[in-house]
């Protein structure tokens, strides 16, 4: 294929929207401790605070005002997970051929951090730069979700067993609560690891009153879930990020209407499958992905799909994993461009009328 054609009839659309103030598998993460006080138990959710929130002053609505009209062959958005320097060395050359812009989940304290592993600022604005979004991906990656138990916790127990939370991201000095809907405890987690149960997670403290493992929840507090969120706007102020990909591919309702406050739409609602019928909610978005963990073929047949119904597709990869290659892109990057799908950002997509 003669890139220099597909160059030429491909527009970067830059997104303008703006708001107002406002172990992991297959993933790198830290396990340094997080320095958390040990919460009180409670049978209410925390308050809102004005420290803990961020308003969004303009009611999330985009500067361009959704003016823009959708495509003739469809459109899909690459996201790229976590902020790793293979974003720059692997996905960017890739979609600079195709003058394709993408989307990149950004983890605000690691790109701060000092760990060569991941992008640090200066690499993050040469994206932002070319026309990439910057979405936020929490401050330190941890998981915005409910957990259920699998275990009956019982007067004096000092570990729970979420299901899946092995999988999903937290870190040792985290608040957590465990709630049935009528009792709260908040605890901090000092430690995780097997036993003969499964995955558990140990507590700072015994829990005193008991829960049945069928009606009960392991989740974050409300105020440490804003503070992930309103840290990682703060950190990515100057790329005035405006979407929210969600760790882990793990978020559910109660964490859904925390996230509106502070965005404007989260990439990665329903892993699975990448095509979203026109008009799309941002709020309730498919992705999957297109180098791990997938059929080329399916791929393909995926991309065929978005283009003959004139839909929206959200594709997602991590670059710093082993088959998420310069080539694996660009392939993909070329057969939207065989089939005339528009790439281009989330936020691009939220701004057009089809996206309401």
């Amino acid at each position: 294929m003669d890139n220099s054609n597909s160059v030429g009839r491909r527009t970067v659309l830059r997104g303008t929207a703006t708001l107002g103030i406002a172990s992991i598998a297959g993933c790198f993460r830290s396990d340094a401790s997080e320095n958390g006080e040990t919460e009180n138990e409670s049978v209410s959710s925390s308050d809102k605070t004005d420290s803990d929130q961020v308003n969004n002053d303009d009611g999330g609505a985009s500067k361009n005002g959704g003016e823009d009209e959708w495509f003739e062959n469809g459109a899909v958005t690459f996201i790229y997970d976590d902020g790793p320097n293979d974003d720059l060395e692997q996905a960017f050359p890739a979609h600079e051929t195709y003058d394709a812009p993408a989307t990149v989940g950004i983890v605000s304290e690691w790109m701060r951090g000092n760990d060569e592993r991941w992008m640090n600022a200066d690499e993050v604005t040469r994206l932002a730069d070319a026309g990439w979004e910057i979405a936020s991906h929490t401050a330190t990656h941890v998981a915005v979700t409910s957990f259920n138990l699998v275990e009956d916790v019982s007067p004096g127990d000092d570990r729970i067993y979420p299901e899946g939370r092995g999988q999903h991201g937290f870190l040792l000095g985290d608040p957590i609560e465990v709630t049935d809907g009528e009792k709260l405890v908040q605890r901090t987690v000092v430690e995780s690891d097997d036993d003969d149960i499964g995955r558990y997670l140990e507590l700072d403290e015994p829990i005193d009153t008991s829960f049945t493992a069928e009606e009960t929840v392991e989740r974050y507090t409300e105020p440490f879930v804003r503070s992930q969120l309103a840290d990682s706007k703060k950190a990515l102020a100057e790329f005035s990020p405006t979407t929210f990909l969600a760790p882990h591919d793990v978020i559910d309702d109660r964490h859904l209407d925390i996230v509106r406050e502070y965005y404007e739409g989260v990439l990665n609602v329903n892993p699975g499958t990448p095509v979203n019928d026109i008009p799309f909610d941002p709020f309730d978005t498919n992705r999957a992905y297109f180098a791990e963990h997938v059929d080329r073929d399916q791929v393909y047949a995926d991309l065929t799909q978005i283009a003959e119904e004139n839909v929206y597709g959200v594709l997602g990869a991590h670059t710093h994993r082993e088959e998420v290659t310069q080539d694996r892109i660009a392939e993909t990057l070329e057969w939207c461009d065989e089939l005339g799908i528009e790439v281009i950002t989330f936020e691009d997509a939220i701004s057009r009328k089809a996206a309401y």
